[in-house]
């Protein structure tokens, strides 16, 4: 499954404790996810379409449970969704309807939708969280956790998209608006704010994966340091070694061994009988053993002594 569709369906299970969050977040879900057909004076209908099963429950039970109404459910297939199931709600023009619209400010007293996000429904911390979680469960998208940080929520109206990006401020997130053909994306780009909108909407089991996606990314990404670093000092490990053998051969190839002073002397056979130890354990070969600085000396004295032929 997405997880764009897990974020949602776990949002959708929520249920804001107060009336007035259930009022702002259904607000939300049906500017987004709904239509309105205005067939006259105080004649509406209502419909709404949404790809994703639980989304589809959360706006039945919502309208059920704050005004009483029971929308018609539809189940289709959708050509747009390469045949998956578009879930379509829809409610006939009834007085009952044009107040209920009224009192999720999707439409005026003047019968005109409103495009802003609404003051009224959103004036209180907790609501404002609960009409960003709406939009989301409408309109959002969010990338997977190993996937570079994006969560976006995408509206129809200008006004819509800065009112978001207000909301969201007010809980010290900085989310962007940009249009994008015909519509209008209001987004957050940082890991951190991705999480912290995620929290804010009330996914902390999606917030926990993310976390728990970083820890793993972080120690693989130590784990990789870590060997290459091994690696890397390896492969110079056995260039400086094989180096050091090129340099003995020659000054046994023209001035003989028997040239070097016996302290040299000593560290060349030894380097020539473990072609492969470390300074460390060359060290260690010598009588009495040396340390690891003093090995690196006597080779560079060496190295200087094969340039010269």
């Amino acid at each position: 499954m997405p997880f764009t569709s897990e974020v949602k369906d776990e949002l959708a299970r929520l249920k804001a404790p107060r009336r007035c969050c259930r009022m702002a977040e259904l607000s939300a879900l049906l500017r987004l996810e709904g239509s309105l057909h205005i067939l006259g004076p105080h004649r509406v209908s209502l419909h709404t379409e949404s790809e994703n099963a639980a989304v589809a429950r959360k706006m039945f039970a919502l309208l059920k449970e704050l005004f009483s109404l029971t929308p018609e459910l539809r189940v289709e297939r959708a050509p747009r969704l390469k045949g998956h199931n578009c879930y379509c709600l829809f409610l006939g023009e009834s007085p009952q309807v044009v107040q209920v619209l009224n009192e999720l400010s999707l439409l005026d007293d003047a019968m005109r939708p409103v495009m802003e996000v609404p003051t009224r429904l959103t004036r209180r911390q907790c609501c404002s969280a609960s009409y960003l979680r709406g939009a989301f469960l409408g309109g959002g998208y969010v990338s997977r956790p190993e996937s570079p940080a994006h969560l976006e929520i995408n509206v129809r109206h200008p006004e819509m998209a800065e009112g978001l990006a207000r909301l969201a401020e007010r809980h010290g997130l900085d989310m962007h608006v940009a249009r994008r053909k015909d519509l209008y994306s209001v987004y957050v780009k940082s890991r951190g704010e991705q999480a912290d909108l995620l929290a804010l909407m009330g996914a902390h089991r999606a917030v926990l994966r993310m976390q728990s996606d970083a820890v793993l990314r972080e120690m693989r990404a130590g784990v990789n340091r870590r060997v290459n670093s091994e690696t890397a000092n390896l492969e110079r490990a056995v260039d400086a070694a094989q180096r050091q053998l090129r340099d003995i051969r020659r000054i046994e190839e023209t001035i003989g061994l028997e040239g070097l002073t016996p302290a040299l002397r000593e560290v060349a056979v030894i380097r020539l009988e473990h072609p492969e130890a470390s300074m460390q354990e060359l060290g260690a070969f010598m009588q009495p053993p040396l340390s690891k600085s003093a090995v690196h000396h006597r080779l560079l004295r060496i190295r200087r002594i094969a340039a010269s032929l």
